[in-house]
């Protein structure tokens, strides 16, 4: 037995501490509770001991791999989805200040990041276009500024003279925001956003659905009434029309003429000064010249065309686009729109002869009317009188 001991000395005097602490316990055998467990612990701490500078190479050689990738591909990835999954609601957009190859431009937005994210963003060029058209063609570039986002960020932007950088896809956007019910506004930029000292490269490509003009229906003529005589412009009528504006984009027009139209004959222009088209119903004076004329020359047509409108104790008036005038200037792009929309609306036949009887009861035309019936109640009066004389 002692033997036995010396010899385990002898080996124990070569190992390491470490080395004699893990032979002591495996040879503790497995009777102790815990001792198996403690030698496992033991082993693995002697392997590390052994072999840490292997380790370490290879933690740096590790990282010198995952490091570049977690920065060029990883970090902007997340960034990137981020953008991805948040929306861009458009609460207003405004259109203003237009000239035959510029706009004012403004839009209400918010952009959302998650709770507890806060990102700052340099500024960018937003550049809006037509989805369907490969490859993308912008029509208009917004200028944004930087912005600090954290939660839920409103964010309004403007950008006075904007350039229409493409005048026919403007135009489509236009035609869609007025036509139809629904119309899709896209929009595309890219900046670097900034997590604290981590910056990543993202790009910012949304559609936005909105509601559309759906051709302005709604649109009522309210009052009416008829100008006798004209006045020295040919007005001839006057009244107030509402235009309903279905969307949440604010449209500056100026001076809109209108062609107004019976049977497909146009029988006069309509104008309406200053418009601006805000959203919800925009009532607003309306004037015109009527062709009496061409009305007259029309008149087994027109009357047909009304025949449907007439048995409802109405008359019906269509009207198209004219001319769109701002500053002086025709504004193509509008004319190009508003002038192949064509609006209707009915007008009680009451309401005309109400509002041109009224007219007529504040208007020289009756005092002059009257005085034409005194006189002639006078000459009649003295015909009576020299009757009775002659008679005498």
């Amino acid at each position: 037995m002692e033997k036995k001991y010396s010899e385990k000395d002898t080996r124990a005097t070569k190992l390491s501490a470490l080395d004699a602490e893990i032979e002591y316990v495996e040879n503790a055998g497995s009777d102790v509770p815990g001792q198996g467990k403690k030698a496992t612990k033991l082993r693995v701490k002697r392997h590390f001991r052994r072999f840490w500078f292997c380790y370490l190479v290879a933690g740096i050689v590790f990282l010198a791999i995952f490091l570049p990738i977690f920065f060029i591909y990883i970090i902007p990835a997340i960034a990137q989805r981020v953008v991805d999954d948040t929306s861009l609601p458009v609460y207003a957009a405004r259109i203003l200040d237009p000239t035959p190859d510029s706009v004012t431009f403004s839009i209400d937005t918010s952009l959302k990041i998650p709770a507890g994210l806060s990102v700052r963003i340099d500024p960018f060029s937003l550049s809006l276009f037509n989805r369907e058209v490969k490859p993308m063609v912008p029509f208009i570039d917004v200028a944004l500024q930087g912005y600090n986002l954290k939660g839920t960020t409103k964010m309004s932007i403007s950008s006075n003279n904007t350039a229409v950088l493409n005048r026919e896809q403007f135009v489509e956007a236009l035609t869609k925001a007025v036509y139809s019910k629904q119309f899709k506004l896209s929009a595309k930029g890219s900046t670097t956003g900034h997590l604290g000292a981590l910056k990543a490269p993202v790009t910012l490509d949304k559609d936005v659905e909105l509601a559309g003009l759906d051709k302005l229906s709604g649109f009522s003529i309210d009052t009416a009434s008829l100008i006798l005589p004209a006045e020295e412009d040919g007005t001839n009528l006057r009244g107030t029309a509402t235009l309903p504006n279905h969307s949440v984009v604010t449209f500056a027009l100026g001076n809109v003429t209108l062609n107004l139209k019976s049977a497909d004959v146009v029988i006069g222009q309509g104008y309406l000064d200053n418009v601006v088209l805000s959203p919800g119903n925009n009532t607003m004076p309306l004037r015109a010249t009527l062709n009496i004329r061409t009305v007259l020359e029309n008149l087994l047509d027109i009357l047909g065309a009304q025949a449907s409108a007439l048995m409802d104790g109405k008359l019906e008036i269509s009207a198209s686009g004219n001319s769109t005038v701002y500053n002086g200037q025709h504004i193509p792009y509008f004319e190009e729109v508003l002038n192949n929309l064509t609006i209707t609306a009915r007008v009680p036949i009451a309401t005309i002869l109400s509002g041109t009887l009224s007219g007529l009861r504040n208007s020289s035309l009756l005092d002059g009317l009257k005085g034409t019936l005194d006189s002639a109640g006078g000459l009649l009066g003295n015909i009576a009188k020299l009757s009775d004389i002659l008679g005498d």
